[in-house]
């Protein structure tokens, strides 16, 4: 039931809110073309998504906010052109996944209302960034290639060591468990059936990546041999260590097909980022937006959009 009035009460947000006459209501804090933002809307968005700054009243904070929301807006209103508003289905869904379902009980029809606005906000982050997405060019290899040749210093690989550490906070079992690998040459599988309170991991570390006194046993260590037990100590906690290399790798050059879809997908992220920050930017140019700051109340506007405090836009 709660859903359904939801869903009753969605196509309402999006009716045109533009206002005709002056002056200026006192309830409103900025427009957008010929649309009103509310003083009502962006607080309840901010105890929605932001309490505690609204709380601190932190000024640089929340007129950092304030331009976001704006943004957001104009955002909106680009979808709304291009058809691509979020449905009332995702709507719904998102309260439901939120766990925000239960504001329906208490809120009244216009503070419903300003809910499924501010969600819509929300998801129209991810559909205007999935529309720009699905129009981007794909890499291409020779763009991937090129990056990789460009960037040699990112796909080199120090020195590194492959090994098999046994750790566990019981000296007296690992002398036991060493015993059965030094001089019985029991496989891992014995040792994870054998004892539950070693814990066993396999790993390959750059040198630079390996802390001491590890990397000093290692670097001692030949392959095929069990060093001596390690004890290390973070805060109260001791553990006693077992090292054994498997492979000492020199330092390398990454093979580009080993590389190859981290890089496509690298490019990929950088080419939305930049197509997201031109188009935000084209749509915020191409609107008129007002802040009627003296209207704000909440705190004192300092942002980046142009300001009015005459009684008329």
């Amino acid at each position: 039931m709660r859903k359904l009035v939801l869903l009753l009460l969605l196509p309402l947000l999006f009716a045109c809110s533009g206002r005709n006459l002056s002056p200026v209501p006192d309830n409103v804090i900025a427009s957008i073309d010929d649309q009103d933002v509310v003083r009502d809307e962006f607080v309840l968005y901010l105890q929605a998504n932001y309490a505690d700054i609204l709380e601190e009243k932190d000024e640089e904070i929340l007129n950092r906010l304030f331009d976001n929301y704006l943004e957001q807006r104009t955002l909106l209103n680009y979808l709304k052109s291009q058809n691509q508003l979020p449905s009332e289905k995702e709507i719904a869904e998102y309260l439901q996944l939120t766990g925000k379902t239960q504001l329906l009980i208490t809120y009244d029809l216009h503070q419903k209302r300003i809910l499924a606005l501010n969600t819509s906000l929300i998801l129209a982050e991810e559909k205007f960034e999935n529309m720009l997405s699905e129009e981007a060019p794909l890499v291409t290899t020779e763009e991937a290639r090129n990056y990789y040749e460009q960037n040699v210093n990112e796909f080199l690989k120090g020195e590194s060591y492959c090994f098999v550490r046994f750790s566990t906070s019981y000296a007296d079992l690992l002398k036991d468990a060493r015993y059965w690998l030094v001089h019985r040459k029991k496989n891992l599988d014995f040792f994870r059936k054998r004892y539950q309170d070693i814990e066993i991991e396999e790993n390959c570390f750059q040198a630079s990546e390996i802390p001491d006194p590890f990397l000093k046993t290692l670097e001692e260590l030949k392959p095929g041999r069990v060093s001596k037990i390690i004890q290390t100590q973070l805060g109260a906690s001791v553990s006693y260590n077992l090292l054994t290399i498997k492979q000492k790798l020199a330092p390398r050059k990454l093979p580009f097909e080993d590389v190859e879809e981290t890089i496509r997908k690298k490019l990929a992220a950088q080419t939305l980022q930049k197509r997201i920050i031109k188009k935000t930017q084209e749509m915020i140019q191409q609107s008129r937006i007002i802040v009627y700051p003296d209207r704000i109340l909440v705190f004192n506007y300092s942002g980046k959009f142009p300001v009015s405090h005459g009684e008329e836009e």
